[in-house]
């Protein structure tokens, strides 16, 4: 997967604008064979600094390649998910939006496409929702492009050790202090959906994680007030909508199958999340991510 990720990296389109050091970021107990790494730094064609971080938890690993990357006093710095491919223009389509559009942070799309596309609770499919160039309030660390600058002295939040959204958090931080997020819809990342992933109960998890770190993250901001009051109405819709849909698909499973499931889980997603919000308010957050998932 990782080795995937950095051959991907390699065969980008070179452009003016960027000379390329890859940070391999190993986020486990023990350092990864010596073999695995002369493997990454054959595919990769550029230089590569590898950083063992022992302790488990994706804001300290992004930490510890933020630092690595720091270090080389770069204009710019890129992050991009092991398990995901760069398209070859990715590097030409970022540097063009950088001319269209001056700002300090671009976000690129990742395009994620299950596994299996028959899988029973499979009904995600990529689609672009924003115009290019439009601004956005926060961005992944998925697929994005900023400048050094922008988020200087930022550090991702360690406390979201294994509930995921650190990376929205820290990019709020560098827009609220003035920084703009560009979308570019042209710079594509891909990714296979595991197995794993498409099942009922991950996705419904899954709900629940999003918007329970995504009130956690309204508190931080806004203040427990605020946040309360701004979070509480929209938990209370989501669950009267999903009580409703769940429901409505018991009569729909009778009529189309494919469509009564996709009803069912948008149904039990939204209740997910709705508990998800109440207690993320209340600073309670979940823990999606301290088991591995993938290799």
């Amino acid at each position: 997967m990782l080795l995937r990720c950095v051959e991907s990296l390699g065969q980008l389109i070179p452009h003016q604008y960027f000379e390329i050091t890859i940070v391999v970021c190993d986020n486990n107990n023990q350092p990864m064979a010596a073999e695995l790494l002369t493997s990454i730094q054959a595919a990769a064609q550029h230089p590569v600094e590898y950083v063992h971080e022992a302790k488990a938890g994706i804001p300290f690993a992004r930490n510890a390649a933020l630092q690595t990357a720091r270090s080389l006093t770069p204009n710019w710095i890129a992050f991009v998910d092991d398990d995901e491919v760069l398209d070859p223009n990715w590097l030409v389509e970022m540097a063009e939006a950088i001319q269209n559009w001056p700002a300090e942070i671009y976000h690129g799309w990742t395009q994620s496409t299950p596994e299996d596309l028959d899988a029973p609770w499979a009904f995600h499919r990529p689609k672009n929702k924003r115009a290019s160039g439009a601004v956005m309030a926060t961005a992944g660390t998925d697929n994005v492009l900023f400048s050094t600058k922008a988020v200087d002295g930022l550090m991702f939040d360690e406390a979201l050790r294994f509930s995921g959204g650190e990376d929205l958090d820290f990019f709020y931080r560098a827009t609220d202090r003035g920084a703009k997020i560009i979308w570019v819809p042209t710079a594509i990342a891909r990714e296979s959906t595991p197995l794993s992933r498409l099942s009922f109960q991950y996705q419904v998890r899954r709900a629940y994680s999003v918007a329970n770190v995504q009130a956690y993250i309204s508190r931080k901001r806004l203040g427990a007030r605020r946040a309360i009051t701004k979070t509480t109405p929209k938990a209370f819709g989501r669950l009267l909508g999903g009580i409703a849909g769940t429901l409505g698909s018991s009569f729909m499973l009778l009529v189309n199958q494919h469509r009564g499931r996709q009803m069912l889980l948008s149904s039990a997603k939204k209740v997910a999340s709705s508990i998800g919000l109440l207690r993320g308010v209340n600073m309670k957050l979940g823990n999606i991510y301290q088991k591995i998932d993938g290799s």
